[in-house]
């Protein structure tokens, strides 16, 4: 009689850091205000969700969508400062 193995798949997750990443990234260009570095690294980073990527945005925690929303309002705060 053989033992049943069972092995867990580990699932790595490395959005957090790329997040993180780009948003220092971002924010070391902002103090040199050079604003388009900023929209681009600032805005990169968005596509590294830091939370879970797989719940759709309505049913995230109300901090979850405030934070991406603020994210998001610096980047268009980034680009209006650009431009003007």
């Amino acid at each position: 009689m053989e033992k049943e193995v069972t092995t867990q798949k580990t699932n790595y997750n490395f959005n957090k850091y790329g997040y993180i990443a780009f948003v220092i990234a971002g924010i070391g260009f902002m103090f040199l205000k050079e604003w388009s570095n900023v929209i681009i690294f600032i805005g990169l980073a968005l596509v590294f969700d830091p939370f879970d990527s797989k719940q759709p945005f309505p049913q995230r925690p109300l901090w979850q969508r405030l934070v991406l929303m603020g994210h998001a309002a610096i980047v268009l705060t980034a680009l209006l400062l650009d431009i003007f």
